[in-house]
């Protein structure tokens, strides 16, 4: 008996970076000593679920608009912004760098988001321009 054959999809790509990201990023900050405290239930599992959606997404949206739209400053940008947390904790320039990457992530979103979108209206520029550079999809 055969099994069938996942398809690679942009939106397939997008979800297994985000599962992996997650699981990476929530594991790192995890054990070491980012918590959640709260003596209400509800409040406890907001913030679980928020910052488990925010690196799932964080994670899925750059690699979705780099599969479907080769869109790479996205990918670059999240990176970037994860390595520069990661400096941070190292170094010790930011008080608290761990847990304002789980609560700012709609803003790390964004830039990344934004970073595409400017990398789209260039390529596309160019694409009507020059005929080369357009947004076509990797997967």
């Amino acid at each position: 008996m055969r099994l069938p054959a996942i398809r690679s999809t942009p939106s397939t790509v997008a979800a297994v970076g985000g599962v992996l990201y997650a699981i990476g990023v929530l594991s790192w900050l995890f054990t070491n000593g980012v918590h959640f405290s709260s003596h209400r239930t509800t409040a406890l599992a907001f913030g679980a679920g928020y910052a488990a959606v925010g690196m799932f997404l964080t994670g899925a949206v750059p690699l979705y608009l780099c599969s479907r739209f080769s869109l790479v400053t996205p990918v670059l940008v999240t990176l970037w912004l994860l390595g520069d947390t990661v400096y941070e904790w190292l170094y010790g320039t930011h008080l608290h760098p761990l847990s304002s990457y789980l609560t700012v992530w709609p803003l790390l979103l964004g830039v990344a988001v934004g970073a595409g979108v400017v990398e789209a209206l260039l390529r596309i520029t160019v694409d009507r321009g020059f005929d080369r550079f357009g947004l076509r999809p990797l997967v």
